[in-house]
């Protein structure tokens, strides 16, 4: 099985989970778990999926949907010939709703395309359960940024190699190493991800910080002379301005 043809199946998976003992999606199910692109894609996906489910829950039909489209039915074609237009407008409107939502849940535009794809990077990984390290200086780390009024640590301050080297958790993304340490600060969990500027990412990351929200989260994205940052949060993009 493809990666392709993994994202098919899971694109039909249930966001609440009630798909888990299906047969059909167990080796997608299993590669997804092997696999932390895969894993971070769906993490994506169904995040998307339960985000769009709870606003649809809110739509209402236009009133009379119903009985004018059972009254279309049952029209002769000379009658529909003549009378389309209010069938036609009240599905119509049903369909402008429906793009709302589906609309509103892109909102806000994301910024530039590297910033957001590091932003959505982070959101993706933050929903993933597998997290933590070990190592003195993830700890030192973890403590400076646990601190009340602290700022986000720079370059000067982060010791990439050494960090990465004494089990500070690392991904990979894009073929670069990206480091990711979890903090809590006025009762919000946070997520701090560093990337050094020598690979793909370092030119097209916006050099003030760029906040993407989507329905698991948001992310703050920004760079230094050093590395490119992001800190994900589900506690909001404000909660996360007052970090930097």
């Amino acid at each position: 099985m493809t990666i392709e043809e993994a994202k098919f199946i899971l694109s039909a998976y249930r966001p609440n989970g009630s798909d888990a003992a299906v047969p059909a999606f167990g080796d997608a199910l299993r590669m997804a778990a092997d696999d932390p692109a895969l894993s971070a894609w769906f993490a994506r996906s169904r995040a998307h999926d339960a985000a769009v489910a709870a606003k649809l829950k809110g739509v209402e039909p236009p009133p009379g949907l119903r009985e004018a489209i059972l009254a279309g039915a049952r029209v002769s074609d000379a009658q529909r010939s003549r009378r389309p237009a209010r069938i036609w407008i009240a599905g119509l409107a049903a369909a402008a709703a429906l793009a709302i939502v589906v609309f509103s849940m892109k909102a806000p535009v994301r910024p530039e395309s590297g910033a957001a794809a590091f932003g959505e990077f982070a959101i993706s990984d933050m929903v993933n359960e597998k997290h933590g390290g070990k190592g003195e200086p993830a700890g030192a780390l973890v403590t400076q940024l646990e601190t009340k009024g602290a700022r986000i640590p720079g370059a000067e301050q982060i010791d990439f190699e050494k960090l990465r080297d004494t089990g500070c958790r690392t991904l990979n993304l894009a073929g670069h190493d990206v480091l990711e340490v979890c903090f809590l600060r006025d009762g919000s969990l946070f997520h701090l991800y560093v990337a050094r500027r020598d690979g793909a990412l370092g030119d097209s990351v916006a050099r003030g910080p760029s906040y993407i929200t989507e329905a698991a989260g948001a992310a703050a994205v920004w760079s230094d002379n050093r590395f490119d940052y992001a800190v994900a949060s589900t506690a909001g993009a404000a909660a996360i301005r007052r970090l930097l």
